[in-house]
């Protein structure tokens, strides 16, 4: 299934209104078009067709999704971490409640339970598809000066864990940087989509 995962857009390219309520999950709509189409799951940049595909195979369009922009998305990706200084001890530190309102820019994330770091987890199609990833994770964090923790388990297992560790906690910086990396194409086993999706309809 060919699909667009990336921050920057809401709307599916083709599928369910912008203003429905389930246009806010970030893989409510994969199923259908992996049922739909071929095995295919490389996601090229949104409503880019795949080279040497007409890019208007049925079952293509419909699986053709965006992770949600999510609120503030649009306003994190437009700020730099140099811009914000670099990290030390004097880095404010977000309140729960500013962490909590900072999530909804990107719905991919998960808080830890002390409340300190973020991280977002994802299954890769394959070796090469998870180093491509964390090739193009290591240049947006050298751009921006601020550098998460990655893991790479199983071949292509793909962890990725923001914190300030300066401040012991979250700053700013680290949901610029979150927002930034949602921004980058991955090649997802489509296994690991299809039960994603699942759950997250189920819930």
């Amino acid at each position: 299934a060919t699909l667009c995962l990336a921050a920057k857009h809401l709307r599916l390219v083709r599928g369910a209104s912008p203003g429905s309520s389930k246009a806010t999950d970030p893989l409510r709509h994969v199923t259908a078009g992996l049922r739909a189409s071929s095995s295919r799951t490389h996601f090229p940049a949104c409503g880019r067709p795949r080279e040497g595909t007409a890019g208007n195979n049925r079952g293509d369009a419909a699986a053709m999704a965006s992770l949600p922009k999510g609120e503030g998305a649009e306003e994190l990706i437009a700020q730099s971490c140099a811009s914000l200084g670099a990290c030390s001890r004097d880095t404010p530190k977000l309140s729960p409640e500013e962490i909590q309102t900072r999530l909804k820019a990107v719905p991919t994330w998960t808080l830890d339970p002390q409340g300190v770091a973020i991280s977002r987890k994802f299954t890769a199609k394959n070796w090469k598809s998870a180093l491509d990833f964390v090739n193009q994770l290591s240049i947006v964090a050298e751009e921006e000066g601020h550098h998460p923790d990655v893991h790479l388990t199983n071949w292509r297992d793909v962890e990725v864990v923001a914190s300030t560790h300066a401040i012991g906690g979250l700053s700013l910086h680290d949901f610029v940087l979150a927002a930034k990396l949602d921004t980058i194409d991955v090649t997802y086993s489509p296994k690991w989509l299809r039960e994603n999706a699942a759950v997250s309809e189920a819930e």
